[in-house]
C-alpha cells in the first residue's frame, strides 16, 4: 500500500455514512485486483460521495465528445484541464455534478487517460445532460 492508498484509506474510515465504513475494508482487500484490473473493463461504480465533496470550477467544450474540466476534490486530487470524454455507462452509478443515478446505458462523460497510470478520480461520470446544462449556466467570458 502506497502513501496515497493509506490516506484514500483514512479518509474512507473517517467518512460518517455506514455504507462507506462498511465497505472500506472490503474494498482494500480487492484493492490489488483493482490495480491489475484492464483499462477497458467497466470500471466500479462512482462512490455517490464525489458529489459532496469535489468541485467543478471550469467546464470548456473541446469538441463534440470531449471538454477540458478543472476537478478539485480536497481528499482525492487535483486536475487542472483535465480532458473528460463522451461514453456510454458501463454501470450504475452517480452523476459526480449533481448526485443524479446514472444508469446502465446512459450518455456519461468521464476523464481520460493514457498508459497505466489512472487518474484519481477515474471511477468518476458526469451525464452528459447534466454537463450540458452547466456549461450553457457558465458565464462567457
Amino acid at each position: 500500500m502506497n502513501a496515497f492508498n493509506r490516506w484514500e484509506h483514512v479518509m474512507t474510515l473517517l467518512d460518517p455514512s455506514p455504507a462507506v465504513s462498511r465497505n472500506a475494508l472490503s474494498q482494500l482487500r480487492d484493492a490489488d485486483a483493482a490495480r491489475r484490473r484492464h483499462r477497458d473493463e467497466a470500471p466500479p461504480a462512482s462512490s455517490g460521495d464525489a458529489r459532496r465533496r469535489c468541485a467543478i470550477v471550469a467546464v470548456e467544450r473541446q469538441t463534440d465528445s470531449s471538454v477540458l474540466i478543472s476537478w478539485s476534490d480536497p481528499t482525492r486530487c487535483r486536475y487542472d484541464e483535465q480532458r473528460w470524454i463522451s461514453a456510454k455507462s458501463r454501470s450504475a452509478g452517480r452523476c459526480a455534478l449533481t448526485g443524479t443515478t446514472i444508469r446502465t446505458g446512459d450518455a456519461i462523460y468521464k476523464p481520460q487517460w493514457r498508459g497505466a497510470k489512472r487518474p484519481a478520480n477515474y471511477r468518476e461520470a458526469i451525464l452528459a445532460s447534466e454537463l450540458d446544462r452547466f456549461i450553457v449556466r457558465l458565464p462567457r467570458s
